[in-house]
Order: structure tokens, then sequence, then C-alpha cells
């Protein structure tokens, strides 16, 4: 992922008088990266993003000649993918898009398994989507939709919503790959995943399996997310209940909802994250052709974060409940600096 640009490119750097002293600084940067790069250096170009992004927030122009970015145009920001938090949060029966016109299966089920109380409802927005991934969203929320957990049953997600494959509806989405993000087959049906988990410890069901991404991902705080992949990693919960539970989700206007359905008295849940390590991630750069000429995308990664996360548990008339979640590490993903060639 990380180039070596060449290093056989005179450089040459015009510099127009500067009005106040950020002009020079901002120069002496972007100089000081082009060296570095010049030299085919592989590695950290800078962990102060917000010095950069504040040098190109600003608007400042730097000139040299070069296929790198800044000889004659503004470098600025074109939208892309970023690492900044989504909305995510507990919903009301209310705030779910079938509160007022429920569909009939849902109602027929609801009638049947006497499942009538919303347990818990979670919701996510997903922004710049990348490739066909509100397609897989969709898909895996309409088979997720109308799933009926009896007690002592264990649900796998897998099961439910796979096996991930194009007779299926399934498209192309984005999935981490080592520290890159590519297209593949049903990328991005773990926002299901982690909707579901969010759900699943609201409503105080047994986790049996449950695993984290390999990196920070942009929905939902670390230790609160799940990953699933088609025989290797699954989500897995139990209905440690009396009584049937049932499942509903939906994708509407780029907001993944899952609701649980039940009959008994849900608990007050609430979420603590305790971070236990943090190491900054660095900057790479690389070249886009597909960008218009002269712009530049900054694409936000991840720091490396260890994190302890645990929950209270409150049941009406009884002692609040402290429990263990346990310990997920996040590597870190580097921040990508496009620029078009």
């Amino acid at each position: 992922m990380l180039r070596k640009l060449r290093s056989t490119r005179s450089l040459k750097l015009p510099i127009p008088r500067a009005r106040h002293l950020l002009d020079y600084a901002a120069c002496g940067l972007i100089v000081v990266l082009y060296i570095l790069y010049s030299r085919g250096s592989p590695t950290l170009v800078s962990t102060s993003e917000s010095l950069i992004h504040d040098i190109w927030s600003k608007e400042r122009v730097v000139q040299f000649n070069s296929s790198e970015p800044g000889p004659d145009c503004r470098c600025h920001m074109l939208p892309s993918w970023s690492a900044k938090e989504e909305s995510n949060a507990y919903l009301n029966e209310s705030d779910l898009p079938w509160s007022t016109d429920k569909p009939q299966q849902l109602i027929q089920l609801q009638e049947k398994l006497g499942a009538k109380r919303l347990i818990s409802a979670f919701g996510i927005a997903v922004s710049d989507p990348m490739y066909e991934e509100e397609v897989n969203i969709a898909i895996a929320a309409s088979y997720l939709a109308g799933t009926v957990v009896q007690p002592g049953e264990t649900a796998s997600l897998n099961s439910i919503i796979g096996p991930f494959t194009a007779e299926r509806g399934y498209a192309k989405g984005p999935t981490y790959m080592g520290t890159d993000i590519i297209g593949t087959l049903a990328g991005g049906v773990c926002k299901i995943a982690s909707c579901l988990y969010n759900v699943v410890i609201a409503g105080d069901l047994q986790v049996v399996e449950r695993h984290p991404h390999s990196m920070m991902v942009t929905y939902v705080p670390p230790g609160r997310d799940a990953t699933v992949a088609w025989g290797a990693k699954d989500f897995r919960f139990r209905n440690n209940k009396s009584t049937p539970i049932l499942l509903w989700a939906e994708f509407v206007e780029g907001r993944l909802y899952v609701a649980l359905y039940g009959q008994f008295q849900p608990p007050k849940v609430e979420w603590q994250l305790k971070e236990l390590q943090r190491q900054p991630t660095w900057t790479i750069r690389r070249a886009n052709p597909q960008l218009p000429k002269g712009t530049t995308r900054l694409i936000k990664g991840f720091d490396a974060i260890t994190v302890r996360t645990l929950i209270t548990i409150k049941y009406p008339g009884q002692p609040v409940e402290q429990r263990d979640l346990g310990v997920d590490s996040y590597r870190a993903l580097p921040h990508i600096l496009e620029y078009a060639p």
C-alpha cells in the first residue's frame, strides 16, 4: 500500500511572498514532506494530521514542478470515507420506520408469539457508502427480519443472512484486508452484526460468539462492534429467556434499524469503555488517477487502540450488576492522502 516515489525529479520551488507567518510554515512543511518521499521514505509522513488539514483547509497554495499535488491549483478535500463517528443510538418504538405502518408479517409474528413488547432497538447511519454497501445492508436486513429464536435456542447470524453469494442478492462492498479497504462480495454486512450485538446486549441475552473488527469502524464506538466472515467468524447469541423473541430489521434512507421484540421486562443497560492503550497512526501518500487533476483526498484512518468494555445492568427491584465484556485490541489504519498524478 505504501509507495515509494521516484527520486530523479528536480525540485523547483518558487514561493510567492507570504503575507502571514503560517504561509511560510505551510510551505516549509510541504517541502519537508516532498523531500522525505523523494528519498523513498516508506515510513512516517506525519502523525499530526490536524496540521496538514489546517494547512489545506485554509486553502494555502504552493507551487512546484512535479506530478504530485499542488503545482497550479488549490489542494482541497474531496468527500471521502472518513473516520468521523457516525450517529448511532438506541431507539424507541416511535423512532422505528415501521412504527406507524407495520408490515403484515411483523404483525402476524407478534400475535403468534405474543412478542409485542419492544425489548431493544438500535440504529446506525451509513454515510459515504462504498461500492454497493447499501445494497448488501438492505439484503442482509431483509433476511434478518422475521427471525424467531425460541427459548434456549442459539441463533447464528451467518446462518440467517448467509451464505454471502451473488445468488442471494449480495454485491461488492467494503472489507478490511490487512491495512487496506477493498471491495468483496457482501462487504458491509458487518453493520448488521454490530447493530444486532448492541440490541442483544441491551436485551440481556447471552452472547455465545462475537468477534471485533481488526481495526476500528466509524459507526459504533470501539468494543461495541462485531464482524462476520463466512466459515470463519460468526455472531451467535442464545435466547436465555423463557419466552420466544422476534427480530426485525430494515434499511431505510441510509439508516439501519434492528429491533428485538419479546414478552419480558428488559433491564436498563449502560455501556462503559476504558481505554487501556493507544498508539497514533501515520499518514501515507499514494497516487489516484481517478481524482480530478490537481486535487487531493484524505481518507482518514484510526489509531491503534486497546479497550476494555463493561456494562451495568439494572432490573426493576434488583441491585445493579456490572459485567466485564472483555478486552478488544484494534490495529492502526493509516491515513491515506491520495493525489491526482
